[in-house]
C-alpha cells in the first residue's frame, strides 16, 4: 500500500459528503500545522469558499480517503 504524501501548509483537500442538494464538499486549505500536548497531529484549516470558516484536524482525519480527498491548487 502507497502511503499518503505529507501534509504541507496551502495544501487543499475537498470534503467528499456531498452536501444539501447534492452539491461537492466544501474545499479547505491547510493554514498552519501544529503538534497538540497529545503528540498528534493536527492541521488548522480554512474553507476556501468562507476563510472565516476554520476547523483544525488530526491528519489522520485528513488522510482518511472517506472524508477527505486531496485536490489540485
Amino acid at each position: 500500500m502507497r502511503s499518503a504524501p505529507p501534509i504541507s501548509i496551502g495544501d487543499r483537500y475537498r470534503d467528499v459528503q456531498q452536501r444539501t442538494f447534492g452539491r461537492p464538499g466544501l474545499e479547505w486549505i491547510v493554514q498552519h500545522l501544529l503538534t497538540g500536548s497529545d503528540g498528534i497531529s493536527y492541521a488548522r484549516l480554512v474553507c476556501a469558499s468562507e476563510p472565516s470558516n476554520q476547523k483544525t484536524l488530526a491528519f489522520a482525519v485528513l488522510g482518511d480517503r472517506h472524508r477527505f480527498q486531496r485536490t489540485e491548487s
